[in-house]
């Protein structure tokens, strides 16, 4: 099986019975042109793959990042002698190559702002934060935080929250410990926190890190070790950005190995997902609910990594393109009974046409009625199986959810 884990990589609107899924992005190498294509799907569905070239001929481990406000991808690439920052429209399909950028393999997107935070370390035991200007290409150093001893930046642990402007990174202190550091970015005079970590296992290290839009969550992996350095398995864990503590919500069994840089977030539905290696060699995407704590695995196309989601319809829905801050919600509603079998009824209060939607555990669209403009509607339910699902309530601005159980 080829080796993923390189610093450098060489060459809506549907109808009920529609099953819109999670929508899924990721670079892979194609051994034929010696060339890096873009590869887009929706989750599970291996019917969906789509490939795009592109002239790149590497990129940097972790470092594809999305930006949901404008529906773009980005990775570290070098094309010929040309290193920067590819991008890459998921609706327009226009892509560019822009140099100059401080892009590192540590970098997260606010979506409510399209600004993008990276983190480098260019003096040992001085971890660097920069804003990226994605328009006028310019980076700028927002502040410097020294650990003194540390002598590198852990990949693929950074997570943003869009609500307050907190950019989240799971690390290393000097002593050394993990610690959770918050910075507030939007401040004025630069700052941040350190809260050590309180591990379920005190041979740790904390990974994959997302954070819920939602309901303002950090979710993780954290890998444990035995004393002697061997892996003992892999957990997804939530943080408790207050405490540290580091709560384990279940064992991903059956997964030897993982595909570093390949963990991703979807929004809507709080599915927090990344690839695994089974012990057969073979990889298998894992979508854990955050709702239920299960997870269940299937098709992740051959050979992709740097996999992204395309949260581009919840980011546009959930923010002010001006302010870039998180507006109060126009729509409210209840959903009763819950637990449902049946029907669900559903009130809201909206001084406007809403779209109402119902997503499964695994992202898939099951029921979709657009233009709902009064305060009462019964949804049969009768054609649901039994699990958790995801009512979304979408205004002109706002997508507000709930969670409902069918039996």
């Amino acid at each position: 099986m080829r080796k993923l884990l390189y610093t450098l990589f060489i060459g809506l609107t549907l109808n009920a019975s529609a099953q819109a899924q999670i929508k899924l992005i990721g670079a892979s190498y194609n051994t034929s042109t010696g060339n890096i294509e873009l590869l887009q799907w929706s989750a599970f569905d291996s019917s969906s793959v789509t490939a795009t070239p592109t002239e790149s001929d590497a990129y940097l481990f972790s470092s594809s990042a999305f930006d949901p406000f404008n529906g773009n991808y980005y990775i570290a690439s070098v094309s010929g002698q040309t290193t920067g920052l590819y991008s890459y429209n998921t609706d327009s399909g226009e892509s560019s190559l822009t140099t100059g950028s401080m892009n590192t393999n540590i970098a997260e997107f606010d979506m409510s702002r399209s600004k993008m935070y990276n983190l480098i370390m260019e003096t040992e035991g001085y971890i660097s934060i920069y804003e990226y200007d994605l328009e006028l290409n310019e980076d700028t150093l927002i502040g410097t935080i020294y650990e003194p001893g540390v002598i590198g930046i852990v990949a693929d642990a950074i997570g943003f929250d869009s609500n307050n402007g907190i950019l989240y990174y799971a690390g290393y202190t000097n002593d050394p410990a993990l610690a959770l550091y918050a910075v507030p970015v939007r401040d004025e005079v630069f700052s941040f926190t350190r809260t050590i970590l309180n591990t379920p296992n005190a041979n740790s290290n904390i990974g994959s890190v997302n954070f819920d839009n939602v309901n303002e969550k950090l979710f993780a992996a954290n890998d444990t070790y035995d004393q002697n350095g061997n892996s003992t398995g892999r957990n997804i864990v939530e943080i408790d950005i207050t405490t540290g503590d580091v709560i384990t919500l279940e064992q991903l069994t059956g997964f030897p190995y993982f595909v570093g840089g390949s963990s991703l977030f979807d929004q809507n539905s709080g599915t927090f997902m990344l690839v695994g290696i089974t012990t057969d060699g073979m990889l298998e995407m894992i979508a854990f609910d955050t709702y239920t704590n299960t997870y269940t695995s299937g098709f992740v196309p051959d050979n992709v990594s740097e996999i992204a989601c395309d949260n581009t319809q919840f980011a546009q829905n959930r923010y002010a393109a001006i302010s870039g801050v998180e507006q109060q919600p126009t729509v409210s509603f209840n959903v009763y009974p819950n637990p449902a079998s049946d029907v669900l009824n559903l009130e809201c209060t909206t001084v406007e046409p809403v779209q109402v939607q119902i997503f499964s555990s695994m992202g898939k669209l099951v029921y979709e009625k657009q233009n709902v403009s009064v305060n009462r509607l019964n949804i049969d339910l009768s054609t649901l199986s039994t699990g958790h699902y995801t009512v979304n309530l979408t205004s002109a601005k706002q997508t507000v959810s709930k969670k409902v159980l069918v039996k």
